[in-house]
């Protein structure tokens, strides 16, 4: 009767416990879609930053050799090509800046995604391993 009790009360607890484990399971799957939408976001993003920044790179060589063919001319139209190019380097360089904390980002975001399966491989493991105990016991 004591262990009958006893064995009550454990499946009881490990009821429990794999009931914790599937809602923690359930959360870090939203979590993962979450952080995989966010991906696919930045993703996004970082496309657009690199055919602008391709944009900017095309404009600033365009830049550099029309003042480079200016240079024969009018010495005040050479130097606002000058400082266009200037203005576009220094462009090109901020959005530079922009991609690589973007693609920093997304391998952060990559790896918080892949610590998050991880975990839910661990409560589906813990979860299965719950059952087969509990399917020895019977």
């Amino acid at each position: 009767v004591q262990t009958e009790a006893r064995l009550r009360g454990d499946v009881s607890n490990l009821r429990s416990e794999r009931d914790t484990a599937i809602g923690e399971g359930a959360e870090s799957k939203r979590k993962v879609t979450l952080l995989e939408e966010e991906v696919r976001l930045l993703k996004a993003r970082v496309a657009r930053l690199t055919h602008e920044k391709i944009k900017v790179e095309r404009d600033s060589r365009a830049a550099l050799s029309l003042a480079r063919s200016m240079d024969n001319h009018n010495a005040s139209d050479v130097d606002y090509y000058k400082r266009k190019v200037i203005d576009l380097n220094e462009h090109l360089q901020s959005k530079n800046a922009v991609v690589s904390e973007l693609r920093h980002q997304v391998d952060e975001y990559r790896r918080q995604m892949e610590r998050s399966m991880g975990q839910n491989r661990l409560a589906q493991t813990w979860g299965e391993g719950m059952n087969s105990s509990a399917n020895r016991r019977r």
